[in-house]
């Protein structure tokens, strides 16, 4: 063959490769991961931006225009005069109010400059601002950020009188910036600029806490350790947060584990040690570290914070005893540091999250899925995308599936609005046909992800109380207001409900379907209720609204808010019936505790506790997986909290609210497996002990102490109750 003819194959078999490869979940090109830092300017005008400008003079090209045209990250782009002493005057071109002054000057990683920045009304009268005639810190890209009481100038004059590269090559100036924005501010970002300067250089490590979100530009403020200790029951998922933050660029960051061994040679396998890196998005603003990624390596700017998120988790059949195991970093240019971590395994096992009690429901929105990797809706591609996410839901325990019976249901309040899998057809005799074919692939689907003990179908009582039809003598598609207590009610739902029963009877799911409705008043459910009682009395019905005591007996799977809670008498009595669900939601509010991008992770956590201190089932939130536009980069929504609409993100990838929200539930799980051991020896003490704890976690003592006090408290009876456990 040919040289030509070798290079033409080449490229052949590198197109059918790259078309091979272009799986589904590679469709969607990746935004930009994480937003760019708002910094301490956000909402504060430069007033300095693209001023007019004098010097004394300029080397070649560098034309003092340089200074204030905003370009502050490349050295190269300066204004430069030989022989010292220089200056440049900026002209604001009417006397401004500033308090602010951000100055870069030249950098090589050496040199230092000397200076004093005045200000004037009129270019002749000049007030001293800033005096660094004796710096000897050498320039850097992070600049000088000086606060200084408030002035009211038109001119600020930067006279450089020192140069450590010697006089000749004269003084540079890469930016200056002016603001006015109050010495709390600025205060705050000098002392987060000489944290750095005093943090060690270089890139560093430190274990922190699961309870707090570390701010990708501060130096992490806890006390270095290098070494974790843990205690878990087998096959129960624990968290660790470890914080790498550097002064310096550092290139291709990885992570290497050495899995969990015992002194005697045991090991827990890979499996058990998994370190995933902690991603930024922006919440109410502000850039929050929340997104949990697999990615093997990633780069780390100057003077930044990274998270890695660890999850530890021993397999059921682990041989209880110490185990250590260690997470390395690894980076370009022979960077290598070690940390160790030491697990504790009890001879006490958390049964698979498939046989957990916990009713968890998490809204699932498979539309999202389809808009954000453009795949329609139910094709081969969409199905290989969704599987992942349902099937991530369903390891943290999550059992029933979604469905929407009905056009928007919710109307539009995602952003990827719910569309029917049911397709209703009014015949010419004004009869009507029902398609359930997408209703059921979908239905199957889930199961196969293991999503297989309820079918909550939305809605009989939308929030519009309208419903869309297909008019099969025109094709089109018809709208009506169809309210409950209305004949109109009951002339379309009595033939979905009789035939959708029928169809749910053959397929063998109608013992495990509920109608579900979401905050409908009482008014609107009685006769809803009564419509599915009489016409088809094998369907469950379900209710996320509030507390409504006269539906106690009416609602198979009944979800009510947060606050007040339900009464315990209640509660108790429906515990008492079979296949009957009493949990609790928050939403949108309240704003503490809450499960927002913002909030703190360990409320999260606190809703599994809460739910086993008033003894309720399970806990429900309204989306899992309604993601807004760009969820990576922002988790800001039109109308709701940053994060009310989803709990994970794209690809998928989990989140740190989603991994404490999912050890709150095995907390849940582990109460409830000790509670049944109540007849041991010493665990009438530990049980009181721990239902003390649990007494702590009301509405009203998280709004007044951060839920991760509350936590810590539970998880510590909790260890001590399992501790006696083990000793039986």
């Amino acid at each position: 063959m040919t040289p030509r003819g070798k290079a033409a194959l080449i490229l052949c078999l590198l197109f059918v490769f790259l078309a091979a490869t272009d799986a589904p979940a590679q469709r969607r090109k990746w935004p930009l991961f994480e937003p760019d830092d708002p910094g301490f300017t956000a909402g504060a005008p430069n007033l300095f931006l693209e001023a007019d400008v004098t010097a004394s003079g300029q080397w070649t090209d560098r034309v003092p225009g340089f200074a204030v045209n905003g370009v502050r990250g490349n050295a190269g782009e300066h204004w430069g005069a030989e022989n010292i002493p220089v200056w440049l005057t900026v002209d604001m071109a009417s006397p401004r109010r500033i308090d602010t002054i951000r100055l870069f000057t030249y950098w090589d990683g050496s040199r230092h400059y000397r200076y004093v920045i005045e200000g004037s009304p009129d270019n002749e009268a000049w007030t001293l601002l800033v005096d660094r005639r004796d710096n000897k810190k050498p320039a850097s890209s992070a600049g000088e950020l000086f606060s200084f009481p408030p002035a009211q100038v038109r001119y600020v004059r930067t006279t450089l009188t020192f140069n450590s590269a010697g006089k000749k090559p004269g003084g540079h100036i890469v930016e200056i910036e002016g603001y006015c924005m109050g010495p709390e501010k600025a205060r705050q970002e000098i002392d987060r600029l000489e944290a750095w300067d005093r943090a060690a250089p270089g890139l560093r490590g430190t274990f922190g806490s699961i309870d707090e979100r570390y701010g990708r530009s501060e130096v992490p403020d806890v006390t270095p350790s290098m070494r974790w200790s843990g205690t878990a029951w087998r096959g129960e998922r624990l968290g660790a947060q470890l914080l790498l933050y550097s002064t310096e660029p550092v290139r291709q960051v990885r992570l290497e584990i050495t899995p969990f061994r015992s002194a005697d040679g045991r090991s827990l396998g890979i499996e058990s040690l998994k370190p995933r890196f902690v991603r930024y998005t922006l919440a109410e603003g502000r850039v929050t570290p929340d997104v949990l990624d697999d990615t093997a390596c990633l780069d780390m700017a100057a003077e930044t914070t990274r998270p890695v998120w660890i999850s530890i988790e021993p397999p059921r059949d682990a041989e209880p005893g110490l185990y250590t195991g260690c997470l390395g970093v690894k980076a370009r240019g022979g960077i290598s540091l070690a940390f160790d971590l030491d697990l504790e395994v009890l001879p006490l096992t958390l049964p698979p999250p498939g046989e957990w009690e916990f009713h968890l429901d998490l809204w699932q929105n498979p539309f999202a899925v389809a808009r954000y990797h453009h795949v329609e809706p139910w094709s081969p591609e969409f199905f290989l995308l969704l599987e992942p996410v349902l099937r991530m839901l369903a390891e943290a325990g999550q059992k029933c599936l979604t469905t929407s019976i009905i056009h928007q249901p919710w109307g539009g309040q995602t952003f990827d609005p719910f569309e029917t899998m049911v397709t209703w057809t009014r015949l010419e005799d004004g009869s009507f046909s029902f398609d359930y074919s997408v209703f059921d692939r979908y239905v199957e689907f889930g199961a196969q992800c293991g999503l297989d003990k309820w079918i909550n179908c939305y809605s009989m009582v939308p929030w519009t109380n309208r419903i869309r039809y297909r008019d099969a003598a025109t094709g089109d598609h018809v709208e009506t207001t169809v309210k409950p207590g209305e004949p109109v009610f009951e002339e379309f739902w009595k033939p979905f409900l009789r035939d959708f029963a029928r169809h749910l009877r053959k397929k063998g799911w109608l013992e495990r379907t509920v109608i579900a409705m979401d905050e409908r008043p009482l008014d609107l459910m009685r006769p809803t209720i009564d419509l599915v009682r009489r016409t088809a009395p094998g369907l469950g019905i379900a209710l996320a609204g509030h507390n409504l005591p006269a539906l106690k007996d009416d609602i198979d799977d009944w979800c009510v808010f947060l606050s007040p809670p339900l009464d315990p008498a209640i509660v108790k009595e429906r515990a008492a019936r079979s296949r009957v669900e009493t949990t609790f939601y928050v939403c949108c509010g309240p704003k503490r505790p809450n499960t927002f991008t913002f909030s703190p992770p360990a409320e999260s956590a606190w809703m599994g506790l809460h739910a086993a201190s008033q003894h309720y089932t399970g806990f429900l939130r309204w989306a899992y997986n309604s993601w807004v536009e760009e969820p990576l980069l922002d988790t800001n929504h039109v109308t709701w909290p940053a994060g009310d609409c989803f709990l994970v993100y794209p690809g998928p990838r989990s989140s740190i609210r989603f991994e404490r929200l999912r050890e709150g539930i095995q907390e849940y799980e582990k109460i409830r497996i000790l509670r049944g051991m109540a007849g041991r020896k010493g665990m009438s003490e530990a049980l009181s002990e721990l239902d003390a704890a649990l007494a702590l976690f009301t509405y009203e003592s998280a709004l007044k102490e951060p839920a991760a006090r509350f936590v810590k408290v539970a998880k510590r009876a909790i260890e001590k109750a399992s501790r006696v456990a083990a000793r039986e």
